[in-house]
C-alpha cells in the first residue's frame, strides 16, 4: 500500500492556487461573487495560504438550491467560490495518486474513461459472455441515496490509505466535516472533492470484487455497477456478498431496484440500452430531449433564446445519438423543434 507525503506545499503554491482559481471560474466569470474575487485574487490566495499553513482554515457554508431536470429533482449544495478554489487546488494534486490505484473498469470522472468507453466495454463483456454460454445474465446494482449516505469515517480511512501528509488530511477532513446530512454522514452534490471522494469510497468495493472474488465481467460508472455472467445462480450468490459488504463494511444500502435479469432484454447503463448486437438510446433520455426542445421553442418564441442556443442543444443531442442506432428516433425528435418568434415581443428586443 503506497502512501504519499510532502503534498501540502504543492497544493498551496501560488501557481497551483491561481490555476485553480481559473478552473473554478470557468463558465461563471460574470457572477458577482467571482467578479469580486477576481478584482483582488492575489490577496484572497495569500490569505488562504496563510490560513492553511497555520491550521485556521475552515470550510465556508454551502449554498443550497434545487435543480429540476426532466427526469429528476436534485438538491445541490454548492461551495462558496473561495472554497471552490481550494477544492480545485486539492484535486489537481491528489487526483493522479488515487486514479493510478483505481481498477481499469471504473469509468466516471476519470480522464479518458467516461460514458462512451463504459458503454462499449459493457457491450464487449456481453459479447464475450455470449461466446462462453448460451445464456447471459446481468446483475445490476446502484447505491441508494449515495451522496447523502457516505460515512465520513469510512471515507477518511480510505483517503489515508493513499495520503500520508498530515496537513493535507487536516484540510480535507475540514471539508468532509463541514457538511453533513445527518451526524457523520453525507457529502455535498456540487463539490469537486465530492466527486473524487465518491470514487475513492467505492474503490473499496471494486477491489473486493476484482482482487478477492476475481470477478471477470464487472464495471462501474459512479454508483451504478454491473456484473455479467452465464450463471444466474452465481449472480444470486454474488449479490448476497455485495449486499453484506455494502451494508456492514461500507455503511451504505443497495437501491431496491437492484436486480438480476437476462441480458437479452438489454442493459440500461450509462445512458444507453446495450445489447450484444447493437446500442439504443434510453427512452427516458429521448423523452427528456423532447421536453428540452419543447421548452426551447417557448424560449425562442419570446426571445429568451437565440439560434446559438438552438444549435448548442441540437449538437448535444446529436452527440448523444451518434453513439447508438437510432436514425428514426433522431429524426422524429428533431421534429419537435418548431422555431417561431412572437412579433409582439420584437420591439422589446
Amino acid at each position: 500500500m503506497e502512501r504519499y507525503g510532502h503534498l501540502f506545499d504543492k497544493i498551496i503554491t501560488f501557481e497551483n492556487m491561481y490555476e485553480s482559481y481559473l478552473e473554478a471560474r470557468k463558465g461563471r466569470k460574470l457572477k458577482p461573487e467571482i467578479l469580486r474575487a477576481g478584482r483582488n485574487i492575489e490577496k484572497t490566495i495569500r490569505e488562504m495560504q496563510r490560513q492553511l499553513r497555520d491550521g485556521t482554515w475552515k470550510s465556508d457554508r454551502y449554498n443550497e438550491f434545487v435543480c429540476y431536470t426532466e427526469v429528476k429533482r436534485r438538491v445541490i449544495h454548492a461551495p462558496s467560490f473561495r472554497n471552490r478554489i481550494f477544492h480545485h487546488a486539492l484535486v489537481r494534486v491528489v487526483r493522479p495518486l488515487f486514479e493510478r490505484k483505481f481498477i481499469y473498469d471504473s469509468y466516471a470522472i476519470i480522464k479518458g474513461r467516461g460514458v462512451h468507453p463504459a458503454v462499449y466495454r459493457t457491450q464487449n463483456f456481453l459479447r464475450r459472455a455470449a461466446r462462453q454460454g448460451e445464456r447471459v445474465y446481468v446483475l445490476q446494482c446502484d447505491i441508494s441515496k449515495y451522496y447523502p449516505s457516505m460515512d465520513h469515517e469510512f471515507l477518511k480511512q480510505r483517503i489515508r490509505r493513499t495520503i500520508a501528509d498530515k496537513r493535507v488530511l487536516q484540510a480535507w477532513d475540514a471539508l468532509i466535516d463541514g457538511f453533513e446530512i445527518e451526524p457523520g454522514k453525507g457529502l455535498p452534490i456540487g463539490a469537486l472533492t465530492s466527486q473524487i471522494s465518491a470514487n475513492i469510497y467505492l474503490d473499496y468495493l471494486d477491489h473486493y470484487l476484482k482482487d478477492r472474488l476475481r470477478i471477470k465481467y464487472y464495471l462501474r460508472y459512479m454508483d451504478d455497477f454491473i456484473v455479467i455472467s452465464n450463471s444466474k445462480a452465481e449472480l444470486q450468490n454474488l449479490l448476497e456478498k455485495i449486499r453484506h459488504v455494502v451494508m456492514e463494511e461500507m455503511k451504505l444500502k443497495l437501491n431496491p431496484k437492484t436486480r438480476i435479469y437476462a441480458a437479452s432484454k438489454g442493459v440500461n447503463f450509462a445512458g444507453y440500452r446495450i445489447f450484444t448486437t447493437h446500442i439504443l438510446p434510453r427512452k427516458r433520455n429521448v423523452k427528456a430531449a423532447r421536453i428540452r426542445f419543447r421548452r426551447l421553442n417557448h424560449e425562442y418564441k419570446y426571445y429568451r433564446a437565440g439560434l446559438a442556443d438552438v444549435r448548442s442543444r441540437v449538437m448535444s443531442f446529436l452527440g448523444y445519438m451518434k453513439h447508438c442506432q437510432g436514425n428514426k428516433t433522431t429524426k422524429s425528435t428533431l421534429k419537435w423543434i418548431k422555431l417561431r418568434r412572437n412579433e409582439n415581443c420584437q420591439e422589446q428586443h
